[in-house]
């Protein structure tokens, strides 16, 4: 049986090397339960956002152009997901206002730009949130798992 804990894709880091200013994984007040896996890459404004794996893109949200440091903000994140080999899926939040560079149902390779960093929805810093997921049940929004994930 699978241990849906852990990726079985192998993902590429979403960012360039030299706009990284660091990796987080501890910090986030949101990244509890669910979201426990998620991974907070520190990257300045407009940076560009790779897909970390090929796969099809099945979510854009590209038109919130507020965001800030208070939980109310938590619904206004663009993001975009992606869907890959094995079920599993990435998603990339806090994406500047229009950024994106694709639409649903799009094929993408692994380092292709999809959008670019922002400060879009609950965020402190400018960064991009990756996770890496798969669905546990019928609602999109409230049924799935973050999985550990080892970016190359």
């Amino acid at each position: 049986m699978r241990d849906i804990r852990v990726a079985l894709n192998k993902y590429i880091l979403p960012i360039p090397s030299d706009k990284l200013f660091g990796i987080d994984t501890s910090s986030s007040p949101a990244h509890v339960g669910k979201l426990a896996n998620a991974i907070d890459i520190i990257a300045p404004i407009q940076t560009p956002v790779r897909a970390a794996a090929d796969g099809t893109i099945t979510y854009v949200k590209a038109y919130s152009n507020i965001g800030g440091a208070d939980p109310m903000f938590w619904n206004y994140s663009n993001f975009i997901a992606i869907m890959h080999a094995n079920g599993e899926y990435t998603r990339y939040d806090h994406l500047a206002f229009s950024s994106s560079r694709v639409i649903i149902s799009q094929p993408v390779r692994a380092g292709q730009e999809i959008a670019r960093v922002g400060m879009t929805g609950y965020t402190y810093t400018p960064h991009l949130h990756f996770q890496v997921f798969v669905f546990t049940g019928s609602n999109i929004w409230e049924d799935y798992q973050t999985l550990k994930v080892r970016l190359s």
